[in-house]
């Protein structure tokens, strides 16, 4: 196993050890109610991952460990700190496939002079999934020492060998792998690739694709449009591509024009995914405000008074109320970045336009096509249910489209409704 970090002992449980379940039934992925991915306090532990194809039989798959969410403990003053984090991932052929195609485990024995050690612990392990086919991987990170977990849900496209998990990025300026796809600054980023190619293409795309449409609306969802704003080609060096996001927008890379498959890139406003400055607050507020208002928050250039006026009407000038609703609608918009961050943020999309304005179903459930969201108890003819289709599309594997119906109309309204006469809904 590979690492990132000194000053920590890594023990690994090879995968010899797990071979013996191989193959063996589990529940289905599709039947589980995975609502606590996209609720922030159900998150004490933030791994990050990243899957990359070696070769036609076998994957890698990276993991990152914020170590200072980790209980660290020792036996006596003599001893030092020590953490134990165990990474577990199974593999299976689709969500609703109860057959465990391959599993592997990793221990992790973190050493450190504190109890509150600030780094990161990276590392990999190997995963048998053969060329030409599609897997969904759930990995649970458990912190062996404070008992929490936290269950990661991910899916390998092994049909090509030029799609965004043929790709590992790092940061050249310091060699270490980059998990994210998405950036708030002007980057350099470096880009392997396992598959011999000698340049690759670039298309850049600028941020100026619609938000939602409210859910009773008749139009039709937009797919990305194909036509760059600017392309030009990078060629590698010793094995190697370097690329700069200079400019906010979409950058898309592929050896094959005539292929769309490739990797892309996302450079968003400064501190994405989080709202820190007021002219970011503004755009989000579409989805309650009347069009007279929305336009004169637009073209106001003082946006921060602007927003602040907006919510202390909404609260009927009760100022501590206005801060209530705005912690809650803006910890939204962060929480629908950082869950539903498709070819654009995440709070534009379908899912963050729900999520946004509804919060976090009661139920959610998840299959190779979709994901249906319920809010009240499942069953239940009073309660409100959201369907989302998968698409496929070259930018991102997160986009999904919802099934628009008129019977939303007085549902939605009644819930803007409620924002707008100063309660959370």
């Amino acid at each position: 196993m590979k690492t990132g970090r000194k000053g920590f002992l890594i023990g690994a449980v090879m995968a010899a050890l797990f071979s013996f379940y191989s193959c063996y039934t589990a529940t289905k992925v599709s039947n589980q109610n995975i609502v606590g991915t996209y609720k922030n306090d159900f998150h004490t532990l933030h791994p990050e991952f990243k899957l990359l194809h070696v070769n036609d039989s076998i994957s890698q798959l990276y993991f990152k460990i914020n170590e200072s969410e980790l209980l660290f403990e020792r036996r006596s003053l003599a001893d030092s700190f020590s953490a134990t984090v165990k990474i577990f991932c199974r593999v299976t052929l689709n969500y609703e496939s109860p057959l465990v195609m391959d599993s592997n485990t990793v221990v992790l024995n973190i050493e450190s002079s504190t109890n509150n050690k600030k780094e990161f612990a990276v590392g990999s392990m190997n995963l048998k999934l053969n060329r030409g086919g599609r897997y969904i991987l759930s990995v649970n990170t458990s912190d062996l020492v404070s008992k929490r977990n936290d269950l990661t849900y991910l899916e390998a496209n092994k049909t090509d060998y030029l799609g965004e998990q043929n790709f590992l990025v790092r940061d050249p300026a310091n060699g270490h792998i980059l998990f994210t796809r998405w950036f708030d600054t002007t980057t350099q980023i470096a880009i392997q690739c396992f598959h011999p190619i000698n340049k690759l293409l670039v298309r850049f795309y600028r941020n100026n694709f619609p938000i939602a449409a409210p859910p009773f609306s008749a139009d039709e969802y937009e797919s990305p449009r194909l036509k760059s704003d600017t392309s030009y080609f990078i060629v590698q060096h010793s094995g190697v591509f370097q690329l700069t996001l200079k400019g906010r927008g979409l950058y898309h890379l592929m050896a094959d024009s005539n292929d769309l498959e490739g990797i892309t890139f996302f450079r968003f406003d400064e501190s994405y995914p989080d709202i820190t400055q007021a002219y970011q607050m503004v755009a989000p507020l579409r989805y309650i405000s009347s069009n007279d208002e929305f336009e004169k928050l637009m073209s106001s250039k003082t946006p921060k008074q602007e927003v602040d006026n907006f919510w202390l009407t909404a609260s009927s000038g009760n100022q501590e109320k206005a801060r209530e609703l705005i912690r809650g609608y803006y910890s939204r918009i962060q929480d629908a970045n950082r869950y539903f961050t498709s070819y654009q943020e995440g709070w534009k999309t379908d899912r963050g336009m729900i999520y946004l304005v509804y919060g976090a179903p009661s139920s959610i459930y998840r299959t190779s096509s979709g994901e249906t969201w319920t809010y009240g108890e499942e069953k239940n003819y009073m309660s409100l249910t959201f369907y989302f289709l998968k698409l496929e599309n070259p930018f991102s594997d997160n986009d999904y489209a919802l099934q628009r119906q008129a019977t939303y109309r007085n549902l939605w309204y009644n819930a803007v409704d409620l924002w707008r006469e100063g309660r959370v809904y």
